[in-house]
């Protein structure tokens, strides 16, 4: 007999997650700079979609601190502040510690192979003096622990709180001195991590927390403008390819 059951479709991520995406993307890397004003209407020209995904996740953005309503002149990219970096640093010593921890509390020789990947490629960034893939092995980094930690909802909280970080990093990284010291700490909490040690794995990790903190806050000056000085809009043709015609995003029936 015929089967004329419909075939399920696979979720994929609609225009607004594409568009949040591509957006936060370009403000993480420093492409939206601090101080940036965002048009809805040039922003969806240059996505190749309609307003009305770009205004909800801009939406998205702005309650999450990424973006901010200036009144009359509309919205922009948040301002790189002092006072809410060093919040989030404070947040951050605590989350780092805990990680690092139930890390090493967790730890398996695969993913003992997984960090030890991801040291030398940090290394290897350093070796580049590239920012963006010193920025990026950070993260992955950081990321790692989070996954060996097995908390799920450690890892949501700081990979939305990583996104606020790399703006700072963008700022701390150009201090290529501390690249190196960057690393070896790094290197230091995994080494306690596979050791199983997790009073000095939590230890370390609340350390390099603290460092990165006060790195951050000498990078920035004082009071509320912070880094804000805007760079323009950048092309994001790249970030957001057109969206698919409605017949390419069906299945067909099974015969």
């Amino acid at each position: 007999m015929r089967n004329t059951t419909v075939d399920s479709l696979k979720p994929g991520p609609t225009l607004i997650e594409q568009a949040y995406d591509a957006i936060l993307a370009a403000i993480g890397d420093g492409r939206l700079a601090p101080g940036a004003r965002l048009n809805h209407d040039d922003l969806a020209a240059r996505m190749g979609i309609s307003r009305q995904p770009v205004g909800q996740a801009l939406s998205i953005l702005k309650a999450q601190g990424f973006v901010r309503d200036t009144g009359r002149r509309g919205l922009i990219v948040a301002p790189i502040e002092r006072e809410f970096f060093r919040a989030v640093y404070e947040l951050r010593e605590a989350l780092d510690s805990l990680a690092a921890s139930l890390a090493a509390q967790r730890s398996t020789p695969r993913a003992a192979a997984e960090g030890k990947t991801l040291i030398a490629e940090g290394r290897e960034a350093v070796k580049s003096g590239r920012t963006d893939l010193l920025v990026e092995a950070d993260v992955r980094f950081h990321l790692w622990l989070c996954k060996v930690a097995g908390n799920p909802l450690l890892a949501d909280t700081l990979r939305l709180y990583w996104h606020h970080l790399r703006r700072a990093m963008n700022e701390v990284l150009q201090d290529t001195e501390r690249h190196q010291g960057i690393w070896d700490e790094h290197e230091a909490i995994f080494d306690a991590v596979v050791a199983r040690d997790a009073t000095e794995a939590s230890r370390l990790a609340t350390a390099h927390a603290r460092a990165a903190g006060k790195d951050v806050a000498r990078s920035m000056p004082a009071g509320p403008a912070g880094l804000g000085k805007a760079r323009g809009i950048v092309s994001l043709s790249d970030e957001l390819p057109p969206p698919r015609p409605a017949a390419t995003r069906r299945r067909k029936s099974s015969p």
